[in-house]
């Protein structure tokens, strides 16, 4: 299955946007996306997830991975309904910085 993933500065932040379900198939290519704005020397990510209705245990291991390398560095921003309650029922929501929007998790970054 492939996948479109944008990435765009604002304000020195790195957002990165997957478009689709982030699953065992496509969740490799978004840790490389992420990987590959860290290492060219991304102080901060917003993961943006306004256009992700669907994300699987695979695509958990990734925003683990994420948190570990990037600590408050990241912020999740714009999860649909459903991928905010995986968030909710496996308890990511005390551990991810989570946002409504994209504006809002610059925001809080740039604070």
């Amino acid at each position: 299955m492939s996948m479109d993933i944008t990435t765009r500065a604002v304000r020195g932040i790195v957002i990165v946007a997957p478009h689709g379900d982030v699953d065992l198939t496509t969740s490799q290519l978004v840790r490389d996306a992420v990987d590959q704005v860290v290492d060219e020397g991304a102080a901060a990510v917003v993961l943006d997830l306004s256009d992700v209705g669907f994300m699987d245990s695979t695509a958990l291991g990734a925003l683990v991975s994420f948190h570990r390398r990037l600590g408050d560095r990241l912020v999740v921003a714009a999860a649909q309904p459903g991928v905010l309650r995986l968030f909710e029922i496996t308890r990511f929501t005390s551990v991810l910085r989570l946002t409504d929007s994209v504006d809002t998790a610059v925001t809080a970054l740039r604070s």
